[in-house]
């Protein structure tokens, strides 16, 4: 019995995550990305893979065989890799053309060298082009779906706004090299159907960016990509190092590349305002505050009849040592992505690099596994990614629309079971509710029970009264993420996670709820998302 439980679970999961063998080529319809031929949505819950640094090869390849690694990136339920490259790669012959093995002692890389001839030994004799050919057939053959992100143009680390990469006529980013290398790609993984997108650039910045050059660039880029392989994504990022697009609300760009484009967006959380004040300011107001600049650099994109993708290619965090500040940032962004039902990549697989910043061996503590790229660096980080590794809406579909009840500090949702028992547990298979408005009822869907108030420290239950204050659900918080109902005495109590016990919900006094300015407490343990469901 317990066998067929565990095969039963493992096939869920497969469901949940796999991508179905018909789903290639990749369109959109208005904001969502979809089989091209079905129309079918596609989500992409990817993994940033790098492979622009100095060595020109995709990092880790010293510690692990490629096999192993793209074994970790499937188990953990991505779908997909953005895989970053450097234009002067497949522009410049001295640098694709060079062996594996030359490039590493270009770098003073003996150990590296010594590594990647124990575990991948086929690798060292192949040219940089050759090798990185091969790790994308390699990610095909796995299933993984393939997004080659143009990173840079010197293979150097990215990014900072004087390091010569970060827009038209830097030191290192002259325009019609750069086009040239997009059309390059688009021809080189031509008919390789696992390549589903090429990302035009990754993160313009610096002093000499600007509205006008963006806009005539990435036109010509886009339309070069999609003339050469009209079957690609084309995916195409804003100013200030991603974070904005807000300029396409008084000009848009106009085309959409016969349902091709797909527009991206980073979030960080130094990247909207000031990164410290998810630590100086009350938590629900600098949430709120965050997804307001959000909605307005690009979120807006997402709505409206002339809704375009959006892609967060990257988001992520020390998981080495979460700090409190970027432990609020991600509950807070979680929650967005899951009400949006976003696509987006993690930053990122690596536990560390060849050579980053002249040092040999650099780890990273943002990286899903650790140095010896053996572990999860954070296994409670994959906990809460797994909503919204699921797909919870589709462009069209015959079944009602419900909510998930999701808790993003943990990653935990909202449960019942057949004895109406009420508690948190992990999201593979949630229950669904209903919700009108505020001030009506939370329902359970299929049975004719609301969720009801007890008492301050109680769990609330599941009852058939669905009516009165104790019944009736709002949401009180300027981040949305509290949700509310009153005892007998009317006073608001909100559901809370208990501390003590990570699968009991209580209600208790709403955290930080007034807009009262010097109030500092962590109300996390009380943000809820009633996020919309609508796939059977």
């Amino acid at each position: 019995m317990p066998g067929k439980a565990l095969h039963a679970i493992f096939l869920l999961s497969c469901l949940l995550y796999s991508v179905p063998g018909n789903a290639l080529p990749l369109s959109t319809n208005n904001r969502w990305i979809v089989d091209a031929k079905t129309g079918e949505r596609v989500k992409l819950h990817c993994v940033n893979w790098p492979s622009h640094v100095g060595a020109m090869l995709a990092e880790g390849l010293h510690k692990k065989p490629l096999d192993y690694i793209l074994s970790q990136v499937v188990n953990n339920q991505f779908n997909c890799v953005r895989f970053t490259w450097a234009t002067y790669m497949f522009t410049r012959p001295e640098m694709g053309n060079l062996k594996v093995q030359q490039s590493f002692d270009m770098l003073n890389l003996s150990d590296a060298k010594e590594g990647v001839a124990k575990n991948n030994p086929s690798l060292l004799n192949k040219t940089l082009l050759e090798a990185f050919d091969t790790i994308v057939d390699a990610m095909g053959q796995k299933g993984l779906l393939v997004l080659l992100d143009n990173h840079v143009s010197m293979p150097i680390w990215c990014c900072s706004d004087n390091d010569g990469n970060g827009f038209f006529g830097d030191t290192y980013f002259e325009a019609q090299e750069w086009i040239n290398s997009l059309i390059t790609v688009a021809q080189r993984y031509k008919g390789k159907s696992q390549v589903i997108g090429i990302g035009t650039r990754n993160e313009m910045r610096g002093p000499q960016q600007n509205e006008t050059l963006w806009y005539k660039y990435i036109t010509e880029a886009a339309n070069k990509i999609h003339e050469v392989n009209p079957d690609v994504l084309v995916v195409a990022s804003g100013l200030n190092y991603a974070t904005d697009l807000s300029f396409l609300k008084a000009k848009p760009l106009g085309f959409n590349l016969n349902n091709k484009l797909v527009l991206e967006a980073h979030s960080y959380a130094w990247s909207t305002g000031d990164g410290n004040s998810w630590l100086n300011q009350p938590l629900n107001e600098v949430c709120a505050q965050k997804i307001q600049l959000i909605d307005g650099k690009f979120g807006f994109l997402n709505n409206g009849e002339n809704a375009v993708p959006i892609f967060i290619g990257e988001f992520g965090l020390n998981q080495q040592n979460v700090s409190s500040l970027e432990d609020y940032y991600l509950s807070c962004l979680l929650a967005y992505i899951t009400e949006k039902d976003l696509d987006w990549g993690l930053w990122g697989l690596q536990g560390d690099y060849y050579f980053r910043d002249n040092k040999t061996y650099h780890e990273e503590t943002f990286g899903l596994l650790d140095v010896n790229w053996n572990l999860l660096r954070n296994p409670k980080l994959q906990e809460r990614l797994r909503l919204v590794k699921t797909e919870l809406q589709v462009p069209s579909t015959n079944s009602s629309s419900s909510y998930v009840i999701y808790h993003p500090q943990t990653g935990s949702c909202v449960q019942t079971n057949d004895k109406n028992e009420f508690y948190a547990s992990e999201c593979g298979n949630f229950s669904r509710w209903t919700h009108d408005k505020d001030d009506s009822p939370i329902k359970l869907v299929g049975v004719n029970l609301c969720l009801q108030v007890t008492g301050e420290g109680l769990a609330p239950i599941l009852s058939t009264t669905c009516s009165g204050p104790q019944s009736t659900w709002r949401s009180v918080s300027s981040s949305k993420l509290h949700l509310a109902a009153k005892n007998q005495n009317g006073e608001d109590l909100c559901l809370e996670l208990d501390s003590s016990n990570p699968t009991k919900i209580v209600t208790n006094k709403c955290i930080c709820v007034a807009g009262d300015p010097n109030c500092k407490e962590n109300p996390t343990s009380q943000w809820f998302k009633l996020a919309s469901v609508n796939v059977n």
